[in-house]
């Protein structure tokens, strides 16, 4: 119980009233998702738009293994309209599935192959998994240090890529109906996880944390990310750099959980300190 007492302390150290959210999205070079090739470029403009219409400053991750001649265009512009590119490994690597080495050499490969597009320091895992072990996940932990990466948590989870998996679905057989009535579900489904895990910061901190919404470079984004975002700001919602998010200190603690899923770190600190309570370690 005195750990649970200690780690609320720590996350309440800071008192935020204003909801705060950066945006971040994974999977660059943009996913065409087998739309016509052509269609990317306008695509990828599309999304940047939304963007700028609002003023944020993205950070983006990177696939390096994914960059070619057509693409590289599209990479340039996200930076010279303002935005980060952050390291994602060369393959979108699971570490569990390839084990800490070889997943090590993805992080170094991506580093290598992106250094022309990479920016910044921040890394974020393939699929939010860090390593179902403590050994794999220390051992990757400590070359992030090594190289002196930051982790780029998440707080915002949600399953955006099922909708546009259905939407690129819908869009390649022509059935409009069905590509407006996907969409229309993905918005409610974005606004549902965002107060979700809103309500879930605030009963865990006892404030409104600093968010960090994962989005990925999409079709359905390029086309409806201005509606949601759109969304955030009717409801008061203060968009910020990933780089301010991660001041909150709810994504410095350090902790034992692992897991062979993806987690946000709203969810992982609600698990430790329910385990806690519990006297379950959480593993």
């Amino acid at each position: 119980m005195r750990k649970l007492f200690c780690l609320l302390i720590i996350l309440s150290c800071h008192f935020l009233t204003a909801q705060q959210v950066a945006v971040t999205i994974d999977d660059f070079p943009f996913r065409i998702m087998g739309l016509p090739e052509d269609e990317e470029s306008m695509l990828t403009k599309q999304l940047y738009d939304h963007l700028d219409e609002f003023n944020i400053e993205a950070t983006g991750f990177l696939n390096a293994g994914r960059i070619n001649s057509e693409n590289e265009g599209g990479l340039k512009d996200f930076l010279e309209r303002g935005h980060d590119f952050g390291n994602h490994t060369y393959r979108h690597s699971n570490a569990d599935q390839v084990g800490a080495q070889r997943f090590i050499r993805d992080i170094d490969l991506g580093w290598t192959k992106g250094k022309d597009f990479i920016n910044t320091n921040y890394f974020r895992y393939p699929y939010l998994r860090r390593g179902s072990s403590l050994e794999r996940r220390d051992s990757i932990y400590a070359h992030l240090k090594k190289k002196n990466f930051s982790i780029a948590h998440v707080s915002i989870d949600n399953n955006e890529w099922i909708y546009n998996r259905d939407y690129v679905k819908a869009r390649i057989n022509g059935q409009k109906e069905a590509m407006d009535s996907i969409a229309r579900v993905y918005l409610e489904h974005m606004k549902e996880v965002s107060l979700a895990y809103e309500k879930k910061g605030v009963e865990l901190t006892g404030r409104s944390v600093k968010h960090i919404l994962l989005i990925h470079a999409n079709p359905i984004n390029a086309e409806y990310l201005g509606e949601l975002l759109q969304w955030y700001k009717d409801q008061g919602w203060k968009f910020i750099t990933l780089g301010e998010a991660l001041e909150d200190p709810i994504y410095s603690l350090e902790d034992d959980f692992v897991s062979p899923h993806g987690w946000s770190q709203i969810d992982r600190l609600k698990k430790i300190a329910k385990d806690q309570v519990s006297g379950q370690d959480g593993k």
